[in-house]
């Protein structure tokens, strides 16, 4: 399909791209952008969304916005469109390209100046006023809130006509200004954790052999079967979406020197595995899994003390993500949390402002009406036992 371009004020023009095949011509400025984005960079590349639309395009229908100022493209905005049942009623919802393997999604600019990213931010919305009116709803979900990115976005929207609603993602905990090394931040961790680790490390000495081995090249395919194959003995359930995504996601890693796949074996069997990137400083933290054979042996966290001290060694990594979610034993390893928002923006046709007014207005009084609801029953309960021991 070919593209379509959209004229604006101060020389701006966006050009929309619905096609697979000229997405592929942008993969050199595109990887440009994503690495002046400061962070996240294998998120963001060329190569990652690539990866995600082979696994997921499905019934996205693609609309990336190229914007330029004259000849320069001066920022990508990766959207889709679909449509889904929401809230009780069919819509059309566009969304940033990802999913829940998505830590992050964003727009990827040339300039960090703030007030320039929020100008391309207007345009952008200016477009979805005046030359695209065919969606219900638009959702920045999840936005990262460093370089302002979630600011940014709050007061392009502000300029606009369109009502906005902010909603809670996840927590985030990570490790940041890492100046340690491996076994000095070992140190600093919980006596309890490394009391349990050093433990049994001990055991497993005496029971026979483990090692730590971590792949970033070479036969991956072969190790993510030794992955997927802890992965199914695992306490996680099976990935209903996606499931040989990482396995892909593994080989482009590779490609780039960003896997950092983490095995514990014992007596040549895998106890525990780890799905780790490294990059620009920074280590994410996407999968941890093990054998619930062996849970009992805390090959979770002997793996995850090992993964640690090589990316602080040898990476020389500033910082430890964990990019997604609150379990608390992630407090044990990373002591700062952020968190991830999203932004709803609800369209000013009649599906979008019932959406808007379900989400302010009806919304709340349903659920106030759910707790009043429970909260008499567990009244009425209370005093039927209190009148049945009045009366014996």
């Amino acid at each position: 399909m070919k593209s379509k371009d959209y004229s604006f004020e101060d020389m701006f023009l966006i050009k929309e791209v619905n096609g697979l095949n000229e997405l592929k011509e942008l993969r050199t400025v595109w990887n440009h952008l994503a690495e002046r984005q400061g962070s996240h960079t294998p998120f963001l590349c060329f190569d990652w969304f690539e990866t995600w639309l082979q696994h997921f395009l499905e019934d996205h229908k693609l609309q990336i916005l190229i914007v330029y100022r004259e000849d320069e493209i001066v920022a990508i905005a990766p959207f889709t469109l679909r449509k889904e049942r929401f809230k009780g009623i069919n819509i059309r919802k566009i969304e940033l390209i990802g999913n829940i393997y998505s830590p992050i999604r964003y727009l990827l600019f040339n300039s960090s100046d703030d007030e320039e990213r929020k100008k391309i931010l207007f345009y952008i919305f200016e477009f979805f006023t005046k030359f695209c009116k065919d969606w219900d709803i638009i959702d920045f979900y999840p936005i990262p809130e460093e370089n302002h990115c979630f600011d940014l976005i709050k007061m392009a929207i502000n300029r606009t006509k369109f009502k906005p609603s902010e909603y809670f993602c996840f927590g985030d905990w990570y490790l940041d200004k890492i100046e340690l090394s491996g076994d000095e931040y070992f140190e600093k961790l919980p006596k309890r954790v490394k009391k349990d680790i050093s433990y049994n490390q001990r055991r497993l000495r005496n029971m026979g052999h483990y090692e730590f081995k971590l792949i970033n090249n070479g036969d991956v395919d072969h190790y993510m079967d030794i992955y997927y194959g802890v992965y199914s003995r695992s306490w996680q359930e099976r990935e209903s979406i996606g499931p040989n995504f990482h396995r892909d996601l593994a080989k482009m890693a590779a490609r780039n020197n960003w896997l950092r796949l983490g095995f514990l074996f014992f007596n040549n069997v895998a106890m525990a595995s780890q799905f780790w990137l490294a990059c620009d400083g920074t280590a994410f933290i996407l999968k941890t899994v093990y054998d619930q054979e062996f849970k009992k042996y805390s090959p979770g966290k002997i793996l995850t003390s090992e993964m640690m001290k090589y990316v602080i060694d040898k990476d020389r990594v500033k910082t430890a993500d964990y990019i997604h979610g609150d379990e608390t034993y992630k407090e044990d390893w990373a002591s700062e949390r952020r968190e991830r928002k999203g932004i709803l923006i609800y369209n000013n046709n009649i599906r979008g402002q019932y959406l808007y007014l379900y989400d302010k207005k009806i919304s709340g009084a349903i659920n106030k009406y759910r707790f009043l609801k429970t909260m008499k029953e567990i009244v009425v309960k209370g005093l039927k036992r209190t009148s049945k021991e009045k009366q014996s």
